[in-house]
């Protein structure tokens, strides 16, 4: 779980990035940060993966205090976390399989078990086929999903993942939630996607935290959506149409052929790490 308790942090120019920020995001769960420009983004993921330290609050993350973390243990913590990059960050000269299989070699896995998980993630991402290409050989969208290929590879209980869709266009960026909402419920990850896309948001809603100013200024859950299922497994059994035959057609008296009165009807209202390793 991701807890921030009454988060400021203010850089050493005087800005204040994020101001009395307390919020909670539960083991599994897919969010948005959305928030202009100098919100104070940016910041929030660099306090969640150790880069940044709070001025003031604590940062929890898996019950462990980020911003007390010494430095010595913030690479062990990191493993922890999976983090994609808007620019990608993939090394040019290392292939699909390469860039991926990096991120477990720092770890000392060993070889035959690298390739078996580098096998299963370019398959979880649609890359099977790319395997042995260069990062200069692969579209916008290939390339963003190596990058989360990479991020996943060492299993992070967290990925936060800045603008994943802010160089696609509409049809990769549904494509693209669609691969993070396909990790998030297969490999049970929990998903912190920063981003400032309206319309994606709409499109594919999940539960969205809003910072203006450093300030937490909406969090809201979206309604469950009403389904269509709820009628479908409903069986009605069909009455039989039961046709009686008469032999003769029966008189109507005259009475019967006036048009009945009117009747007024009257409507009723409606890995490593211990608490001992913090300083």
């Amino acid at each position: 779980m991701i807890e921030l308790k009454n988060v400021s942090k203010k850089y050493r120019n005087g800005t204040h990035a994020l101001n009395d920020v307390s919020l909670k995001v539960n083991d599994g769960e897919f969010i948005y940060i959305m928030g202009p420009t100098g919100s104070g983004k940016s910041t929030l993921i660099k306090l969640l993966d150790g880069e940044e330290v709070p001025t003031s609050g604590s940062v929890l993350v898996s019950g462990i205090n980020v911003g007390r973390l010494k430095k010595s243990k913030v690479y062990l913590y990191r493993r922890k976390i999976g983090v994609v990059f808007q620019d990608y960050r993939l090394l040019p000269e290392k292939t699909v399989f390469e860039n991926v299989a990096y991120a477990l070699e720092i770890l000392d896995m060993p070889d035959d078990k690298i390739r078996k998980r580098v096998r299963e993630v370019l398959k979880l991402v649609d890359l099977a086929d790319k395997s042995n290409a260069k990062p200069n050989e692969l579209s916008g969208g290939q390339q963003q999903r190596t990058a989360i290929a990479r991020a996943i590879a060492k299993k992070p209980t967290i990925m936060i993942a800045d603008e994943p869709t802010g160089n696609l266009d509409s049809g990769m960026t549904d494509e693209m939630i669609s691969l993070l909402e396909k990790i998030n419920r297969e490999e049970k990850t929990t998903l912190v996607v920063v981003t400032h896309d309206d319309m994606m948001v709409m499109k594919h809603p999940k539960r969205t935290i809003r910072i203006e100013a450093g300030h937490v200024v909406a969090d809201k859950t979206p309604e469950p959506r009403e389904t269509e299922t709820a009628v479908e497994h409903v069986e009605v059994a069909e009455e039989p149409v039961v046709m009686e035959m008469m032999e003769e057609e029966p008189s109507i008296p005259e009475a019967a052929k006036q048009e009945p009165a009117a009747v007024e009807v009257t409507e009723t209202p409606a890995e490593g790490l211990s608490e001992g390793e913090v300083s």
